[in-house]
């Protein structure tokens, strides 16, 4: 604590242009989910860039490690890494994990299959007869988690491409996602006539915001979460978070061998 509270007023007191070299440099896990993360993409991904520029801007330096994700959590957990990128904000996880100020916020969604007689939802209730696909190891929000526990109904693929597929072939009729993953699946391994074959519906699930998760319990925790909201709010004030963005939607980040057009008009 004595620590973190030095550190925490040397980044009060001390402009950041004033860091001339990095003094830390820390290992980070993280996985394979594009475009928001992926050793295939530019920056390790549109939320990697983000991490590591946040970092740096308190003199830290990031180094990241790509593996599955549930390898990542555990070897977070076990102190093999400084932290994991990344995490949607789940209250359960609090018990194990910080989570750091919010990165992004995008929307969960449910994409359908074009051709069910679901136009639109207003309760769990209303979906219980439907058939709906969710991803292994995927924590969704307290509500949504309830439902798919208690309905019989709700079949687990082992990825978000897997329960498009069964989505497209009719095997389920629903299947709940963000909507920016969601979209960017599609466009990079589905054909056009596959695309047409789903659609989201209104209104969305919730919002879901990213955070950088650091595992509870170590002596430097509370420091790190501080050092990259204190990078990020720096990020914000500079605009830099709208010129990431700007840079995911022209296509700056994604995998050369699978470009994805990203001009969603």
């Amino acid at each position: 604590m004595r620590l973190l509270a030095i550190f925490t007023l040397l980044l009060a007191l001390v402009p950041l242009q004033s860091w001339g070299h990095a003094w830390l440099k820390i290992k980070i896990a993280t996985t394979e989910y594009a475009p928001y993360t992926s050793s295939e993409m530019e920056h390790n991904g549109y939320i990697n860039h983000i991490i590591s520029q946040a970092f740096l801007e308190t003199g830290v330096v990031v180094e990241f490690v790509s593996m599955p994700w549930d390898e990542a959590v555990e070897a977070t957990l076990n102190g093999e890494f400084d932290a994991l990128s990344y995490g949607n904000f789940v209250r359960a996880r609090g018990e194990k994990f910080w989570h750091s100020d919010p990165i992004t916020a995008e929307s969960l969604v449910f994409y359908v299959n074009s051709k069910s007689d679901i136009a639109s939802w207003s309760s769990f209730d209303e979906l219980k007869d439907k058939k709906m696909g969710v991803t292994e190891g995927y924590l969704y929000n307290n509500e949504l988690a309830a439902y798919i526990e208690n309905t019989p109904s709700v079949t687990t693929y082992a990825t978000d491409k897997e329960n498009l597929e069964a989505l497209v072939s009719g095997e389920i009729d629903l299947f709940p996602i963000d909507d920016l993953t969601g979209w960017y699946l599609l466009q990079r391994d589905f054909t056009n006539e596959q695309r047409q074959a789903v659609m989201t519906i209104d209104p969305f699930i919730s919002t879901v915001t990213t955070h950088l998760l650091v595992a509870k319990g170590r002596n430097d925790d509370r420091l790190l979460i501080e050092l990259f909201n204190k990078g990020l709010e720096e990020l914000t004030l500079e605009g830099k978070l709208t010129r990431f963005k700007r840079l995911l939607k022209d296509g700056f980040y994604q995998d050369p061998k699978k470009p994805v057009n990203f001009d969603r008009r």
